[in-house]
């Protein structure tokens, strides 16, 4: 298994070649979708990269390292927008859609060969049932533009989801994704910090940074007092945005630390996470922290419980007793946002959960209609119609900051019912490569995946992260990880060893 991870000079260079095509490749498309002299100097400086796809010798993995890098970014052409919180806002082109496409081509021409296709697994069908349930909203439903273009962008996930299915068959194509996914986290991370070290944007909107208004608006309701303080965004617009994004990912670092990797991929790893925790600390993200707070034992357990993996754990458990004591230094700092932010921000999100159950009420079997939950605000709050909304809250009126409740709200118990089937039985997928995964590195992907899936539950608890473009594609990017290696493992019929 060692010999899949070891790559020739060669090889090696094609591999920074495809790495760097998929990079230039990206930021031609970002140019492109964007306007002014700044973006066009960025086109014509990479478009030496995007001609190395094809010299690198190898475009499809430059395409696998494509979804790695953009899937978290929402670098998009917008048409027909419709301002509009909690779901889908316009129908979007997006930077990773035109990987997505290369990547259908290369499994459309392998089809055509008569190479297999991966089945749909079962799990993927509650989506698709909760995507025609939003079509039925789009057809029949009172905001039929919202509910199809909310129904699009989950198509546009399942999609994603399938086509890594595709992709993630050899052991070396998985690490090449991790990878990839390792690059994006150190990117948003570094452009945070940096953000941090400015105390304001560093001018990459058109990369999707937020603007300093949007900033300025999350600093100013971190603490009742109005204190001075600056919360990091990166390139997903919002602070509790790129928190949810540390916390799915990080944990796939702290796993693989504790493999037998070389000690210069080990130190590569680490340091990358030790970026994305600082990152994450400057969020200044309640539920970032608890849900990061929730994976790392869960990691380190894992681990533990595998003999292969067992002593290095060991020494992952001491690593993570070292940040908890590194984060005890900056206790003042935790324990001023938990006990002195200002308590309406908590208020406000008690409020609008009883607003989604009185709809869960008044609408159990189908909802209220997807994408629709801020439309039916007025008259079912203490601020009263249409004209006393847009008074308090401007022209996009606020969504429950829970998903559970978005969804069982907007698509009723039939679609929040295939909402927990489809976790389900992702959970469980995870849970059987934890028992019995017979590669030492899908084995530790697999745990880093299960653990960001459960910090992207509770998260979930008081975020709508799934609901936002960027975080919904990492969502499916994890579970594509996990359902490919139990694909991986039913086709190879390999047992872990007792």
């Amino acid at each position: 298994m060692a010999a899949e991870v070891r790559l020739s000079p060669a090889s090696s260079g094609h591999l920074l070649l495809a790495a760097g095509a998929a990079g230039g490749a990206a930021l031609i498309v970002a140019a492109g979708l964007s306007s002014g002299r700044g973006a066009a100097l960025v086109a014509v400086g990479a478009l030496g990269l995007g001609g190395a796809v094809w010299a690198s010798g190898n475009p499809r993995l430059a395409c696998l390292w494509g979804v790695g890098l953009t899937a978290p970014l929402g670098i998009a052409k917008r048409f027909h927008p419709m301002p509009h919180m909690g779901g889908a806002g316009a129908y979007t082109i997006e930077v990773v859609d035109l990987f997505l496409l290369a990547l259908f081509l290369f499994q459309w021409r392998d089809a055509a060969r008569g190479c297999a296709r991966p089945r749909i697994p079962g799990l993927a069908y509650y989506w698709i049932a909760m995507i025609l349930l939003g079509l039925i909203d789009a057809v029949l439903g009172p905001y039929r533009q919202l509910a199809a273009a909310e129904a699009f962008q989950m198509s546009k996930s399942l999609s994603l989801f399938l086509l890594l299915l595709g992709e993630l068959t050899r052991v070396r194509r998985f690490l090449q994704l991790f990878a990839a996914l390792t690059c994006g986290l150190l990117l948003q991370a570094a452009v945070g910090i940096a953000q941090y070290t400015k105390k304001g944007d560093i001018g990459l909107q058109f990369l999707g940074e937020a603007t300093m208004t949007t900033l300025a608006y999350a600093n100013r309701a971190t603490y009742m007092d109005g204190g001075a303080t600056f919360r990091i965004g990166g390139l997903l617009g919002h602070p509790n945005i790129l928190a949810g994004f540390i916390a799915m990912l990080a944990p796939m670092l702290l796993a693989m630390l504790m493999t037998r990797l070389p000690i210069d991929r080990k130190a590569a790893i680490g340091a990358a996470l030790a970026t994305a925790l600082l990152a994450l600390l400057l969020t200044l993200s309640r539920s970032g922290w608890l849900a990061f707070a929730l994976a790392a034992p869960i990691v380190v357990g894992l681990m533990l419980r595998d003999r292969r993996s067992r002593r290095r754990a060991l020494a992952g458990a001491a690593i993570a007793l070292a940040g908890l004591i590194a984060a005890l230094a900056a206790a003042p700092a935790i324990l001023r946002r938990f006990t002195q932010s200002d308590p309406g921000a908590v208020d406000f999100r008690w409020e609008w959960m009883g607003v989604a159950w009185d709809m869960v009420r008044d609408h159990p079997l189908l909802g209220v209609g997807l994408n629709s939950f801020v439309q039916h605000l007025p008259g079912r709050t203490a601020y009263g119609g249409t004209e006393a909304l847009t008074r308090t809250f401007g022209a996009n009126w606020p969504v429950v900051h829970d998903i559970y409740l978005l969804i069982w709200a907007e698509q009723g118990t039939i679609g929040f019912a295939c909402f927990l089937a489809m976790l389900i039985g992702l959970l469980r997928t995870s849970w059987r490569n934890a028992k019995r995964c017979a590669d030492p590195w899908l084995h530790a992907l697999n745990v880093g995946a299960l653990a960001g899936l459960c910090a992207n539950l509770l998260d979930g608890l008081g975020s709508f992260f799934l609901r936002q473009m960027p975080g919904a594609r990492l969502f499916w990017v994890i579970a594509a990880i996990i359902v490919a290696i139990d694909i991986w493992q039913r086709r190879n019929g390999a047992e872990r060893p007792a």
